[in-house]
């Protein structure tokens, strides 16, 4: 291999190497040894809120879902699977979480709706319920989906000024992205270290052919007088 097309090759492997450090450093960090990541959303829009299954069954890990109300209000959070989800809230005022965005941590809200929602405590639907005044919780595993996850007040007064958190917890991410950060600087010091050894190569070839001229010259002007 010419020595012009190994060194773009260390120089291409090096900063690729330190792109996989900076990456997985970051991620250790923000997902800290817990492997958590955290999203979350307040709905101004009075209704319920709804988690489909498109960010509630995303991930093969189980879901903890958070409401609060800073008013101190009653909350009702109820899981169902989602075409009996969504029949209950039909023609109803919902805010639906319709994306996450990471590392931002934020959830995207759309609203949708007029109407007043039913009490929903009385229904034969849910497969998971929790409630709570001012703050409820719900961990929601996963197998069972599609499944829509549902807040509201647990009667027929709309919610309004109400967080939904959701966090994911895999230790496996964090590991995950250590190793992604390892690699990345084992990558790093070989290419930089090929790099340096190929310069020292290359100025200990130079001096040599400066010395072997030098002398040939030297022999030559000896051999003339």
């Amino acid at each position: 291999m010419r020595a012009s097309t190994r060194r773009a090759l260390g120089a291409v492997v090096a900063a690729l190497g330190i792109v996989l450090v900076v990456v997985g450093a970051w991620m250790v960090v923000v997902l800290g040894p817990s492997g958590e990541a955290q999203f979350s959303a307040t709905s101004k829009a009075p209704g319920s809120i709804a988690v489909t299954p498109e960010v509630l069954n995303a991930l093969d890990v189980p879901v903890r879902v958070t409401a609060t109300r800073r008013d101190g209000g009653a909350l009702f959070l109820a899981v169902a699977p989602s075409p009996d989800a969504r029949s209950i809230l039909a023609g109803s005022a919902v805010s639906t979480v319709s994306g996450v965005h990471y590392p931002q941590g934020h959830l995207d809200l759309h609203a949708s709706g007029t109407g007043a929602l039913t009490d929903i405590r009385k229904a034969d639907i849910w497969r998971l319920t929790a409630k709570g005044a001012g703050s409820a919780a719900l961990v929601v595993d996963q197998g069972m989906g599609p499944e829509t996850l549902v807040v509201t007040s647990g009667d027929t007064t709309a919610l309004t000024d109400a967080t939904v958190t959701l966090t994911w917890n895999d230790r496996a991410w964090f590991f995950e992205a250590l190793a992604l950060a390892t690699i990345g600087a084992v990558l790093a010091t070989f290419a930089v270290n090929d790099l340096w050894q190929g310069r020292l190569l290359a100025v200990q070839r130079h001096h040599a052919k400066t010395k072997t001229r030098t002398e040939t010259e030297t022999e030559t002007s000896e051999a003339t007088t």
